[in-house]
């Protein structure tokens, strides 16, 4: 009986073990304050909502922003601001229950942007004047 029961089990369970999957994250150091890396991170995902299109849907916590379905793709990222060591770090999570290409994208995206160094990609065929 029991040789039936434990297969069946893992069975059963298996889709849970791959849902728990879905986050990706990394962080950026350097801040002064928590209150000024509370101050980029909301300014940087604005900023991503403002060129990437959507609605902004924003929450905020005593040291944490929130962005729901942050573009391009369906990706929900909380930045939490926090002293470690004598250092302000900001730590960037994403979270979807797909990855199509986009979670990853989006995180990095968000860590260039609160650490200063996004460049927006150059269009790819970029107009030719006047013909």
């Amino acid at each position: 009986m029991n040789r039936i029961f434990l297969p069946l089990v893992a069975v059963a369970l298996a889709p849970f073990a791959a849902s728990a999957e879905g986050f990706s994250s990394g962080y950026v150091t350097g801040f002064n304050s928590e209150a000024e890396c509370m101050d980029t991170a909301r300014n940087s995902l604005d900023a991503h909502f403002r060129e990437n299109g959507g609605t902004p849907d924003t929450g905020e916590g005593s040291y944490s922003i929130y962005g729901f379905d942050v573009p391009p793709g369906i990706t929900q990222v909380a930045i939490v601001c926090s002293e470690h060591d004598g250092s302000v770090v900001a730590t960037v999570t994403g979270y979807s229950l797909v990855e199509n290409g986009t979670r990853l994208e989006t995180v990095q995206t968000m860590i260039d942007r609160i650490n200063g160094t996004f460049a927006p990609a150059l269009p790819t065929n970029p107009p030719t004047g006047n013909k």
